[in-house]
């Protein structure tokens, strides 16, 4: 018996590095998120050049993603439970209190534990809560796979068109209406790797951020 308390310790240890591992599966992403997001909420003034080190950043981890083949088994996963969830998902979608009672404090919890920022948190609620219409149709993996692969492709046809814009107010504007847009579409991203690695995502919490940040994704083309 006074071996138990070590082997306790022991399986407690090996029980925490395992949920720290899946964690950081897409940490490249969270990361990449946490500083898109900054920058949007930031009042500096970007230049072509840093704008064109941005469109970088994020064309490089959409096709890090994108090569990422966990991530791709991740979101037909989630495509399929999701559809065992659409009683759930339509009380989201139908109820603005219920659906910040329900999704909205679990949610939070499991971005945090991602390592996604606390601000970044929040504006991905905010567009999660924008967005809740989009839980009335299952999302296609097939769409969301698409359409990560649209905005990789704007991302790096854009890494050299930034770099030669002028530097006026009206470029300026259309810079950060792009880098907004490319936050939106991280950051639903984000939300579905987040819930990918959850350690119960057959939840549907787990499975109305993926039709959400999918929808988050299909939202940031289409502006």
């Amino acid at each position: 018996m006074r071996y138990l308390p070590a082997l306790s310790v022991i399986c407690l240890t090996l029980g925490l590095g395992s949920v720290a591992m899946a964690q950081s599966r897409y940490s490249y992403l969270h990361e990449t998120t946490n500083e898109i997001l900054q920058i949007q909420r930031s009042t500096v003034k970007l230049t072509p050049g840093e704008s064109a080190r941005i469109a970088n950043r994020v064309c490089k981890t959409l096709e890090a993603l994108l090569r990422d083949r966990g991530f791709k088994d991740d979101v037909y996963k989630l495509a399929e439970l999701s559809r065992k969830q659409s009683d759930f998902h339509q009380q989201l979608a139908d109820n603005l209190v219920f659906f910040l009672d329900a999704f909205v404090p679990d949610e939070a919890s499991v971005l945090r534990k991602s390592n996604l920022s606390p601000d970044a948190t929040t504006q991905m609620l905010a567009a999660a809560s924008a967005l809740r219409e989009s839980l009335r149709t299952p999302l296609s993996p097939e769409q969301l796979m698409n359409n990560l692969i649209g905005l990789r492709n704007e991302a790096c046809r854009a890494v050299e068109t930034l770099a030669k814009e002028q530097d006026d107010e009206k470029s300026s504007q259309q810079r950060w209406k792009r880098i907004r847009r490319w936050g939106l579409g991280l950051g639903g991203l984000s939300l579905v790797a987040a819930d990918a690695v959850a350690a119960v995502p057959t939840s549907g919490i787990a499975t109305a951020s993926f039709t959400l940040g999918g929808a988050a994704v299909t939202a940031a083309l289409a502006q």
